[in-house]
């Protein structure tokens, strides 16, 4: 007998605005954080901006291409992340931990 799934409850955009708020505030900071050399501090803002998005089930992409989603590290091109372009890929790779990124061009 399969298991009955619980109905996600939908939040409204009132709901969610703040949170938006915050996740944004969160990563500015970060970047500022990184700018000072503090990758560590920097690391845990976006680690707490995840985690706060990912409790209410907030997608953000307007963030996406700004952290590694294996380590959290705030990404900055040329400083701890490179960029290449092949076969029509986009390639991002983290030098904190090495994960690799590909995403396909239009």
């Amino acid at each position: 007998m399969p298991i009955p799934r619980r109905a996600q409850k939908r939040r409204s955009e009132r709901e969610l605005a703040p949170i938006r708020q915050e996740v944004a505030r969160l990563f500015d900071e970060a970047e500022a954080l990184f700018r000072r050399g503090d990758t560590e501090m920097a690391r845990r803002r976006v680690r707490q901006a995840r985690k706060r998005a990912m409790s209410v089930r907030l997608r953000i992409p307007e963030h996406a291409d700004r952290y590694c989603r294996a380590c959290d590290a705030y990404l900055v091109q040329g400083k701890n992340m490179t960029v290449r372009i092949k076969d029509g890929m986009r390639i991002r790779v983290c030098r904190a931990c090495g994960a690799v990124r590909r995403k396909r061009l239009a």
